[in-house]
């Protein structure tokens, strides 16, 4: 899966693929086995469409049009100058390590590799590209009212950034290639400090909060995410407590971001429940079961009472893609009410929907020895919907 990830940002379809694959589970990065995934995208798109697992700070949207606005001014026209983009976003990484210090966790795309002196290869722009596009960052092509991947932007380069003798002929669609950026500081990038904050008298974060409020979700109304950063004030705790919900247009909406929240919940048990089914199928490692029995009896006690009061009906309604899912989830509600006690009864299911999601790969499988002694147990954790992504971002664009 990781030799995925020098690709997968080259368009909206690409990362949601390989985010479908990668995003939403624990912070120890393990797979979505049993397909929670779909769930995941349906609220995620929905409620706080643009986010990603892979963004830190917003600021960055703004570092990458003040990179490719100097691009087109420095290198208009001709092939596109990969190297020179290159060079300007590590420059913007290593003057952000500068401020930051060298320590993991400062939000810093590549720090790692920055740090040791090597280029990374997932650039910021590849990573803000599909969510700047979302947001109506990136100006739209005149031929198709759209705005460019990032692929389609650098390989049509001359075209779109080249002065040309006969513009009104060789040139039609020459455009501002971000649609009403903030003004780059002068000499920003060589600047003595670069730092995540929005300078907010420079418009930042209040282009950010127009561009969200030009979005629509799939009713056609202003996004959840919008409405909470029209509130200027850092994001509760709880996606779905009662200053989120206060926000909510209508019931209907209140309550899907209730059931959110607990089919959330559900996939943290039922993850746990898949690594205790794993683990038990592996030789000698009694005393490693009974250490996932106890994941799975704790998952129990605090998501147990919001994943049996999950409404499966309005699940299907909220995630038409849900499918075979939903035998799992009635079959874990049931084994719910029932106690929660012995997990014999739900092996073949969860059995049947892994090997449906992963076929040739299912860990449940009963030719998977060679797999599962590779395989270790890890904690499981809930879906989140990005919700601390938009509690940072939400963080930033506070007054």
């Amino acid at each position: 899966m990781q030799s995925q990830l020098g690709w997968v940002w080259l368009s909206r379809e690409e990362r949601r693929a390989a985010e479908a694959a990668l995003a939403d589970l624990g912070p120890d990065g393990t797979r979505d086995e049993l397909g929670f995934g779909v769930i995941h995208f349906a609220y995620a798109d929905r409620f706080f469409p643009g986010t990603s697992v892979q963004h830190t700070s917003l600021r960055y949207v703004w570092f990458v049009c003040w990179i490719y606005q100097e691009l087109a001014a420095r290198h208009g026209g001709g092939s596109f100058p990969t190297a020179a983009r290159a060079t300007m976003e590590d420059q913007v990484g290593h003057k952000l390590l500068d401020f930051y210090g060298p320590g993991d966790g400062t939000g810093i795309i590549g720090g790692r590799v920055l740090r040791a002196g090597r280029s990374p290869v997932t650039k910021p722009s590849a990573v803000y590209w599909n969510a700047m596009r979302l947001w109506g960052l990136i100006s739209p092509l005149e031929r198709n009212g759209e705005p460019p991947a990032r692929s389609e932007l650098e390989w049509r380069w001359d075209e779109l950034t080249g002065r040309h003798e006969r513009p009104e002929v060789d040139a039609v669609e020459y455009h501002s290639l971000f649609a009403d950026p903030p003004a780059a500081p002068k000499a920003w990038r060589r600047a003595r400090e670069v730092t995540f904050e929005l300078d907010e008298s420079n418009g930042e974060a209040s282009r950010i909060r127009k561009a969200w409020r030009a979005q629509r979700d799939p009713f056609g109304r202003q996004t959840l995410l919008s409405r909470l950063a029209e509130e200027k004030v850092p994001a509760p705790k709880r996606m779905a407590g009662g200053k989120v919900l206060a926000l909510c247009v209508d019931q209907h909406e209140r309550d899907s971001l209730v059931r959110a929240e607990r089919a959330g919940a559900l996939a943290a048990i039922a993850r746990a429940v898949h690594t205790h089914l794993v683990q038990g199928l592996k030789p000698g490692s009694n005393d490693l079961a009974a250490r996932t029995r106890k994941w799975v009896d704790d998952s129990v006690g605090i998501f147990g009472e919001d994943a049996r009061l999950l409404d499966l009906s309005g699940l299907r309604v909220d995630v038409p893609a849900l499918g075979t899912l939903q035998i799992l989830i009635e079959a874990t509600q049931r084994w719910l009410a029932e106690g929660a006690g012995d997990l014999a009864p739900l092996e073949p299911i969860y059995r049947a929907r892994e090997i449906e999601q992963r076929p040739g790969r299912a860990l449940l499988a009963t030719d998977a020895g060679a797999r599962r002694d590779s395989w270790s147990a890890r904690e499981r954790y809930p879906l989140t919907y990005r919700w601390e992504k938009v509690r940072g971002f939400l963080g930033e664009l506070a007054e």
